[in-house]
């Protein structure tokens, strides 16, 4: 009995070893929990201004997308637009959302690329990004339906054109 008595005994010693090593594995992963905490609190300031810049992105497209439909003629829309002091890198967002109001439509309306061609004449970067967005357009042309591809086509042709 005494050997059995010894094997429980070690085997209980073990055990209570092994239960302490576990206890200093605890200790360890509550300081990485406390790291990962302040790593999700600080990944969710971030995407907190993730959040803000989404939002301006949308509520400058609504504005711009608004000032489009509101206007008769493409002059006009052009010369609101121009009020709406956007940002260096809002400005090709202003100038896709004109292709992608044109593509929206069920025929082609020459508005639009009468309105494209006024923001190229009036600076170079702008054409320069048209060239972009045709580049981005054609890339992924395969994507649109039938009406959208023809009225995109037209736009990007009308601007060739001028």
């Amino acid at each position: 009995g005494k050997v059995s008595d010894n094997d429980a005994f070690e085997a209980s010693g073990g055990e209570a070893m092994e239960e302490e090593e576990e206890d200093d594995d605890a200790d360890a992963d509550g300081e990485e929990e406390e790291e990962d905490e302040e790593d999700e609190e600080e990944a969710a300031a971030k995407q907190e201004i993730m959040d803000q810049t989404e939002t301006d992105l949308v509520n400058l497209r609504r504005t711009i997308y608004l000032t489009i439909q509101s206007s008769m003629q493409a002059d006009e829309a052009a010369h609101k637009l121009l009020k709406l002091q956007t940002k260096d890198g809002q400005e090709k967002e202003l100038l896709r959302m004109i292709i992608e109001c044109g593509i929206q439509e069920k025929t082609y309306m020459k508005y639009y690329g009468v309105l494209a061609e006024r923001f190229c004449k009036l600076k170079r970067e702008h054409a320069e990004h048209f060239d972009e967005l045709f580049a981005q357009y054609y890339a992924t042309v395969h994507r649109l339906e039938t009406n959208k591809l023809r009225n995109v086509a037209k736009i990007f042709a009308h601007l060739l054109h001028t």
